[in-house]
């Protein structure tokens, strides 16, 4: 006998259905955390529509296209597991209701320090009608860049010249809980999505964190004060569930929308940690797949001294390469990046890495690549995981990419 529990594996995949099962033995006690956004509906088209034409705090997008020239779409790249294409639809409609032509409407992919999408990737993210009728362009944290001003310790504020040529500005994106900036989304999508290299390594490199928090930290404050610089700037921002699916939205002024965005968010996407600590802690990664280190994260706060996490990331296509903090060569990275030896050390045991797809570089990215062991199949999970005898105490996150504890 056994216990069985389905999680989501359809980021970017064909199949909007794919999943992978685990299979636990039955004298295992098992916790199983699911948000309850899972247990939340998909918005519909039109509730979506509602809540796009009634933003908070600025006028909404059919009077901002009345009165502009050129109109600018951001989306987040694959890294986020936001459905862009749905929402950017919904967008261009009311651009064109608005008065605007379909070519003075480009689309713009806010990649931060990550490396640039292909076509193929569009089409991933935004499906194939937008590719055809849209030109879709990568930001660039190097080059084509525009100063808007300074941060408050100085520095030159750049970001992304085609964005700033445009005079209306809409961002579609998501908000979840987040590592460093407590929760993502809002102005975010700007600052790092659009900035320049140096811009973001001033910011980030401050380490002004606050993890899993909806009270802004410097991070929050700076990406706040930055966006106001490139005002008006019309920001579209989902809560999701594990499949993926859109149960909430707020759209409008950064800030505000913002604010409400995280309240949904805590409250869809927060779970209650169980009482005690786990021997083996199973944490899916899917909305984030690219991003999978925001998974361990989460599952050591339920794991015990010495236990094992197994992260289940079936993405093809590895980690995402970060020009921040990915490593370049054998001992050295972006300039975010720390060397193996000098990054702190969490009391996890291992960390079983179940994909099909396994190789180094992406060991390299979980922070401590020496406590990684990679597993191809779930036989292989669980033989390694038999050193742990009878009577384990196990528990499963059904995304540890976009959930998180609450503290009380």
């Amino acid at each position: 006998m056994s216990q069985t529990y389905r999680l989501w594996q359809n980021a970017w995949r064909d199949d909007p259905l794919a999943s992978v099962t685990l299979e636990l033995p039955d004298d295992w006690t098992v916790t199983e955390y699911r948000m309850p956004a899972d247990d939340h509906r998909p918005l519909t088209g039109e509730e979506l529509a509602a809540r796009i034409r009634n933003p908070v705090g600025m006028p909404s997008i059919r009077e901002l296209a009345a009165s502009g020239r050129e109109a600018v779409v951001v989306f987040d790249d694959l890294s986020r597991g936001t459905p862009a294409g749905m929402l950017v639809r919904l967008v261009i409609e009311e651009l064109l209701a608005g008065g605007l032509g379909r070519e003075h409407i480009r689309l713009l992919c806010a990649l931060g320090n990550h490396a640039p999408l292909t076509r193929a990737n569009f089409v991933q993210k935004l499906g194939e009608e937008l590719v055809e009728q849209f030109p879709i362009y990568n930001h660039n944290p190097y080059e084509n860049l525009v100063s808007v001003g300074t941060d408050r310790f100085g520095n030159e504020v750049l970001v992304n010249r085609e964005f700033m040529r445009c005079d209306v500005r809409i961002g579609v994106g998501s908000v979840s809980p987040h590592p460093m900036n407590g929760f993502g989304g809002g102005g975010k999508l700007i600052f790092p999505g659009l900035a320049g290299i140096r811009t973001t390594y001033a910011n980030h490199s401050r380490r002004e964190f606050r993890p899993f928090s909806p009270e802004p930290c410097g991070l929050r404050r700076d990406i706040e004060a930055m966006t106001g610089m490139v005002m008006p700037f019309f920001k579209i921002d989902a809560v999701l569930n594990s499949r993926l699916e859109i149960v909430e939205l707020r759209a409008g002024e950064h800030r505000q929308e913002h604010r409400q965005a995280v309240a949904l968010s805590q409250a869809l996407n927060g779970m209650r940690r169980a009482e005690g600590a786990r021997d083996v802690v199973f944490v899916n990664a899917n909305a984030k797949y690219n991003e999978a280190l925001i998974a361990i994260r989460v599952a050591a706060m339920d794991l015990k001294p010495g236990g094992d996490i197994v992260l289940i990331n079936h993405c093809p296509a590895g980690q995402v390469v970060h020009y921040l903090y990915s490593a370049f060569g054998s001992d050295y990275g972006g300039g975010c990046w720390q060397p193996y030896d000098k990054r702190p050390r969490s009391e996890i045991g291992r960390i079983i890495y179940y994909t099909p797809y396994p190789d180094v570089a992406s060991r390299m990215g979980l922070s401590e690549p020496d406590k990684v062991v990679f597993a191809k199949t779930w036989d292989q999970v669980m033989s390694l995981l038999g050193t742990h005898g009878p009577g384990v105490r196990a528990s499963v996150i059904s995304d540890g990419t976009i959930s998180y504890f609450q503290s009380s």
